[in-house]
């Protein structure tokens, strides 16, 4: 049963919706992993939101819901985005520091459309390319140059996120096509429940030696964090994939820094600048041109 496709504008604020519910769980994360081992965190996240998602959708359990073919893939897909995802970053944001998280992440729209390019999914045109890089030099002015610590006592961490960045990439190109098939609710039902599997070796073992210590107020955030940045976000982002490019959405990725600004200015007091309104004109402009209707179908087909 195919969904009518939803106007450009709905889409559009879906996709900024997830920015904003991801661009909290570096606040919320960093909290967080001061009392919970980063692998026990993702396997909380994971198992939470995939009980959610079984009791929402339990048919996809069943035989005829999705081919054993297609469930090997998707199972694969979750080893990239959504288990290797979630471990990745907890661990390298327990290393590294936030602006340098902030920065690598910010490259999974350029590794999107590297990857599309690679798997044979899409030719990324040179427009789109060219705002991917408007919208990243937008990033790296905001959080300046003088303030990014690649390397060092954060290569560890540095090379975790980007692993991260690199793996969440190929999971928006590859699931795509099972979402189109199937939904974005039975896709990641489904990955979530091998995420879920793949992370209780690690996880099982760092939540029995920390789970005594852990306050009550960090099981609110935990409990935020399965809720929020994790069931909303990557059901939303399964449903905008049915309907957008690969590329059109890892590029919406690039607002979560200057949200991230936004926010400190409201509860934090912290005044915006004027590197925080040139960075959002950069990222504002590179986002519409590679979201802007083309007669090439080469972005719109990934």
């Amino acid at each position: 049963m195919s969904e009518a496709r939803p106007e450009a504008p709905r889409l559009h604020a879906v996709l900024i919706a997830v920015q904003v519910a991801f661009a909290t769980l570096s606040v919320v994360g960093r909290v967080v992993l001061r009392d919970v081992p980063p692998m026990a965190f993702a396997m909380l996240r994971l198992v939470g939101a995939g009980l959610a998602f079984a009791i929402v959708s339990p048919r996809t359990f069943l035989p005829s819901a999705i081919t054993t073919r297609d469930r090997l893939g998707i199972a694969g897909c979750a080893a990239l985005g959504i288990w290797g995802n979630q471990a990745l970053f907890l661990s390298g944001l327990a290393r590294t520091t936030a602006t340098n998280a902030t920065v690598l992440v910010a490259t999974i729209p350029v590794f999107t459309a590297l990857a599309s390019r690679v798997l044979g999914r899409a030719v990324v045109s040179a427009r789109a390319m060219g705002g991917i890089a408007i919208a990243f030099a937008g990033i790296v002015y905001l959080v300046g140059l003088d303030a990014i610590d690649l390397g060092g006592a954060h290569l560890v961490g540095d090379l975790l996120v980007t692993a991260n960045a690199i793996a969440y990439s190929f999971y928006l190109v590859l699931v795509r096509d099972y979402t189109a098939k199937y939904g974005g609710l039975a896709v990641v039902t489904w990955g979530f429940f091998c995420g879920a599997l793949y992370s209780l070796p690690l996880g099982v073992p760092q939540l029995l030696a920390s789970a005594s210590a852990v306050p009550s107020a960090t099981w609110g955030w935990v409990a935020y964090a399965v809720a929020i940045p994790t069931i909303f976000t990557y059901l939303a982002n399964a449903w905008a994939l049915r309907f957008a490019s690969s590329s059109t959405v890892a590029i919406w990725i690039f607002i979560q820094p200057t949200i991230a600004a936004l926010l400190a200015w409201r509860y934090l007091g912290e005044e915006p600048s004027a590197r925080l309104l040139i960075a959002a004109v950069l990222v504002i402009a590179g986002i519409t041109i590679v979201t802007r209707p083309s007669s090439s179908a080469s972005v719109s087909t990934s």
